[in-house]
């Protein structure tokens, strides 16, 4: 069951993400097809309230080298200069301002995402996940929905939407494992 904020309680503190056991994806058109990307190296601190939701926040990063959309042509075109441009820009980052819960268990957070030296504010829609409460850990699903081109993502000729279109959905599953003091993680 998601969103049981009674049984999430006893999981409120600060939190790191478990690269190992999460994944943070997007998924995009070109020319009219879909298609589904990776980063696979990323980290972020997670502090929970659920009964002041208010009072959590996230702060995260990706490592934009570590991009993969099990196309090699295509992952070459988005580390370069039109596209993510990862020799320039190598980290994206995203930091709540406010959390709100907005129905039972789901919750918005609002923030700041910074990619390709631009910042955009943008919402974050996320559940949390009760399934792995017995390792108080828990699991944080959302997205977050932008347009690739208020990041300046895809210049040149890529600038055409018929070609490859603008929405992108960023979509995490997140475990969070609990810090303990001085930063490190409990073990289970």
């Amino acid at each position: 069951m998601l969103g049981c904020n009674a049984c999430i309680a006893s999981n409120d503190g600060t939190f790191l993400i478990s690269t190992e056991d999460s994944s943070v994806s997007f998924d995009g058109t070109q020319q009219g097809v879909g298609f589904a990307g990776s980063f696979s190296d990323f980290d972020g601190v997670v502090v929970l309230n659920t009964k002041q939701p208010e009072a959590s926040s996230i702060n995260a990063a990706v490592r934009i080298a570590s991009v993969s959309t099990d196309n090699e042509d295509r992952d070459t075109l988005l580390l370069g200069t039109d596209w993510l441009n990862a020799q320039a820009w190598s980290t994206a980052t995203f930091s709540s301002e406010s959390i709100s819960a907005t129905e039972q268990g789901t919750y918005t957070a609002a923030g700041a995402l910074t990619l390709r030296n631009i910042t955009r504010d943008v919402e974050l829609s996320f559940v949390l996940d009760e399934s792995t409460q017995a390792r108080k850990a828990p699991r944080m699903i959302g997205s977050i929905k932008v347009n690739r081109l208020d990041f300046e993502v895809g210049g040149g000729d890529w600038v055409d939407t018929d070609w490859v279109s603008d929405a992108v959905l960023i979509r995490i599953d997140l475990l969070l494992i609990p810090s303990l003091p001085g930063g490190s993680t409990e073990t289970h």
